[in-house]
Formats: structure tokens, C-alpha cells, sequence
């Protein structure tokens, strides 16, 4: 038998096999094969934001083993979709952003344990929603994409979520109802809302994995658990779980896929804070901290810094939170309405939004550097450079981490390369992402900003690396919780 007759039966037989699959599979199983394990085999220190055979079922397939993740450094969950005839594939950020971008740094596992090589084309720190695509090798004939439902998520539905918890029980799926909706998200620490909370266990691996109706269509992507920390001991609340929701997601996705990879933004120029409630007291309410040079806001809100703000866009305001949620719905180009309270008086202002394009995170940067550090900070082909302010002390800037440290922040002028920034705990302990220029500093900074102070992995004119920390205050002194827009 020649080669063309051969692959010619071939299809036939394997078309067989998929018309054998048909109408008559139960939709969550039908699910099963466009749900992926996504393994990272190559990290850096820092996180960056088949064919069937026989008449075997879908179910089959998936069970007979499960893949070799004996080298890999973490994994997650995620699911394939296809848009405009090619295949992508939708898992949570924070699932590969410790890859180092090299290629076959992350590779996705199908039903039948065939590995895929991926590399990142989007994705989105503050949604945790990253897009991966197929690199060289194309989707085999046993990934089947999944859909998006058309309709919203209702309270007490069932749901259930797919995926590999801990990285040893592929295709798992565990049943649910859909328990709250429009919940807040704190990772990282600028919260999103827009989270579904249901009931189907999650565990660490079930990341980035679907959440399906009874029909098999995806209503949301499964990101995280509700954890406490109590003197230590960590606790985790298994009927606290929180997918993305379905149509937010897909939203995230188009725009992302029509913007090179990322999601539009306002951008103001605009920096909010907080101050912190001491002895557990509730946090201040937001006010205006300062203003960007040179953005809208500089000129919109002049003469209004250290004004409270009570509403945007006609929405109450009462934590920093409140401003992120109604500024994240706002668009380039729209007018953002601030209504404003000091003393006795109750302005109201309006602020055209620009778009964060890399220019305008170049602003942020800079701003953030200048006004809560006695540093400057300079791109570099090899990265970004931070250089001391002379006759300045410098004491705004302190070692985190002092049991481990290899060198101490020197007073007067000094000059730093800049390796990554995050938030960080008294410990030294946080999330980090690798800073190659001033975009992704900025990025960084609006990302964790709300800690109060930030952390960062220094390296000096010997390469040593130290992790220090910067201290956000305001006027009189006193830490702040910060929020750039």
C-alpha cells in the first residue's frame, strides 16, 4: 500500500472515530478535550507581568495516564479556543509568568498526553488571564476548542471546574453552584472585580482551567482559592472559589487579539492614596496624592491635590478599590467625572482620559522614583538604572531582608541596576517581576503599588543583589497606599 492510499484510510478511519464521538457524548465529557495542562520547563528568578485510536471515548483517552511533568518547575491548568480559524490557548498569568521566554519554556499536554510547545502572544496581570499559542508544532486532531456561553452565570447554577489539581489528577471534575458574582480579586494586590465564586473544589494545578456549564460551555476561568494566614499556619476555605467571569474573559481576550496582546487602558496621570488605619483601623478615605507632569490629570485636577474623593463617574467612592473598579471601565478618549470634598468644599471636575500607552508607563515610572525614592531611574540597553540623587541621604531606601543581604544602600549618590520590583512583606517575602525597562517598571508599580511600600532586587557595581524596599508616605510622613491611574 503506497503512502497516499495509506494516509487517505487513515482519515477516513479517524473521521470515523470523531462521527462516532458525536451528539451522543455527554457535553462535560465532549469538554474534556479541549482542556489542557500547562507545565513551565524553564524558569527565571523573577515572574514576567493526537490522534485517536480504536473506539475509545473521550473519557477513556484522558484516564489511561497522565503526562510526564517529572521536569517541569510548576503547572496549571488551561483550555483551547480558536479565533479566526487558529487555536489559542486561555490559562491564568500567574500559571507561566515565572517562564523564562525561551523557547519550550512552556509546554501544554492534551487529552492524549501529547506535548505542545507554547509561547505567551497576550495576557493581563491585573485579570490574571494569559493567552498562549501553539509554537511549531500544530494542535493535533484530539483537541476539540471549547465555547464560551452566551448567557451570563446565574446564581445557583451548577458548575463545574476542569483540570489537573496538584499536577497529578488530569481531567479532574468536581461540581458546584455558582454561590456570588462581580467579587473582588487581590492578586496581585490592585484588585479586579468581576470574579464568579462557586463551589467546585479548587486546588494548587486547577488554575487556568475551565469552568463549565452542564452544557460543556465555559462560564468562567478558575484562578483562585480563598486562603487565610493566622499566626503562620495557613488555612484554605474549599468552598470559596473564584473563576473569572465567562463573558468578562472573552471580552479580555478579543481586545487583547486586536491590540497586540494587551488590553487598552485610561490613563490620567492621576495618583490616588490612602493612608493606613493603624491598629487595624479601617484605611483613610482615597485622596488626591499628586499629579503626573504633563497628563491630563495635571491639567484637569490642577490645584485639587489632597482633595478627597467621594464619587467617579457619579459612583460613591470610598476605597481605593471603588476608583479602580470604575476606572478600569472607563476608555481612552472618555471623560472621567471626579466629584471632590475638602473643608467645606465639594467641587466636581472632569478629566479627559488619555491611553497608557509605553510613553505614559515611562511617566509613571519616573514619577514614582521621584517622589518616593532619592533616586532616578534611566533605561538601558541592558535594563533600567537607578541613580542616587546627590546630596540627598538616600534613608527613604532599606535592606528587606537583612539576615540574607550582601550589601547595604549607601548614603549620598550611588548607582543601582534595577533587577525587579513587587510587593514585600517585613520578611523580604513577595511578588516579583523582572523590570527590563521603564514600561515594566511602571507596570510593576501599578500592579503592587497598593502595599504601601514596594520591594526590589537591586544589584550593584559588583553584581551583587540585594532586596530592598521603598517607602510610600505622604506630606506629614505617614505610609500610604498608592494608586496610579
Amino acid at each position: 500500500m503506497d503512502k497516499q492510499a495509506f494516509s487517505l484510510l487513515a482519515l477516513l478511519f479517524f473521521t470515523s472515530i470523531l462521527q462516532g464521538q458525536g451528539p451522543d457524548i455527554p457535553p462535560l465529557e465532549r469538554a474534556l478535550s479541549g482542556v489542557v495542562t500547562v507545565a513551565v520547563l524553564d524558569v527565571s528568578d523573577e515572574d514576567r507581568v493526537l490522534g485517536f485510536t480504536g473506539n475509545k471515548t473521550y473519557a477513556d483517552i484522558a484516564y489511561e495516564g497522565s503526562p510526564d511533568m517529572s521536569d517541569a518547575f510548576s503547572n496549571g491548568s488551561g483550555f483551547v479556543i480558536e479565533y479566526k480559524g487558529a487555536y489559542f490557548v486561555l490559562t491564568n498569568v500567574h500559571v507561566i509568568d515565572a517562564a523564562s521566554g525561551k523557547t519550550g519554556a512552556i509546554t501544554a499536554y492534551s487529552i492524549t498526553r501529547e506535548p505542545y510547545p507554547m509561547k505567551v502572544v497576550g495576557g493581563d496581570s491585573f485579570y490574571d488571564l494569559a493567552i498562549l499559542a501553539f509554537d511549531g508544532k500544530e494542535p493535533g486532531e484530539e483537541i476539540q476548542p471549547l465555547s464560551f456561553s452566551d448567557k451570563e452565570a446565574e446564581l445557583a447554577q451548577k458548575a463545574y471546574a476542569i483540570g489537573n489539581p496538584l499536577g497529578s489528577y488530569p481531567y479532574t471534575i468536581t461540581e458546584g453552584i455558582i454561590s456570588g458574582k462581580n467579587r473582588l480579586f487581590f492578586r496581585p494586590t490592585t484588585g479586579r472585580f468581576g470574579f464568579l465564586q462557586h463551589t467546585a473544589t479548587l486546588i494548587w494545578g486547577n488554575s487556568g482551567g475551565p469552568l463549565v456549564n452542564e452544557e460543556g460551555e465555559v462560564i468562567g476561568i478558575n484562578t483562585w482559592i480563598h486562603t487565610r494566614n493566622d499566626n503562620g499556619q495557613s488555612y484554605l476555605f474549599s468552598q470559596l472559589n473564584f473563576a473569572l467571569e465567562g463573558g468578562l474573559a472573552q471580552s479580555l481576550f478579543r481586545e487583547m487579539m486586536q491590540n497586540k496582546g494587551r488590553v487598552r487602558r485610561a490613563f490620567l496621570g492621576a495618583v490616588f492614596a490612602s493612608s493606613k488605619g493603624l491598629f487595624g483601623a479601617p484605611d483613610s478615605p482615597p485622596f488626591i496624592h499628586s499629579l503626573i507632569e504633563g497628563s491630563p490629570a495635571a491639567e484637569g485636577l490642577k490645584e485639587r491635590v489632597g482633595y478627597t474623593v467621594t464619587a467617579v463617574n457619579g459612583q460613591p467612592v470610598k476605597t481605593l478599590q471603588d476608583i479602580v473598579r470604575t476606572l478600569e471601565a472607563a476608555d481612552p478618549g472618555q471623560a472621567v467625572a471626579f466629584e471632590l470634598k475638602k473643608g467645606i468644599a465639594s467641587p466636581e471636575n472632569e478629566v479627559m482620559a488619555g491611553e497608557l500607552t509605553a510613553g505614559n508607563l515611562e511617566k509613571v515610572a519616573r514619577h514614582f522614583f521621584d517622589t518616593f525614592s532619592d533616586y532616578e531611574p534611566e533605561a538601558k540597553a541592558q535594563g533600567v538604572g537607578l541613580h542616587g540623587k546627590p546630596g540627598k541621604s538616600n534613608l527613604r531606601l532599606e535592606v528587606a531582608d537583612s539576615e540574607n543581604s550582601s550589601f547595604s544602600p549607601k548614603q549620598g549618590k550611588m548607582d543601582y541596576g534595577l533587577a525587579s520590583l513587587g510587593a514585600v512583606d517585613d520578611y523580604g517575602r513577595g511578588k516579583f517581576y523582572r523590570v527590563a525597562s521603564l514600561q515594566d517598571a511602571a507596570t510593576a508599580i501599578r500592579l503592587t503599588s497598593l502595599e504601601s511600600h514596594l520591594g526590589a532586587d537591586l544589584l550593584d557595581e559588583d553584581n551583587n543583589l540585594q532586596r530592598v524596599r521603598f517607602f510610600m508616605t505622604d506630606d506629614e510622613g505617614d505610609e500610604v497606599k498608592v494608586l496610579y491611574y
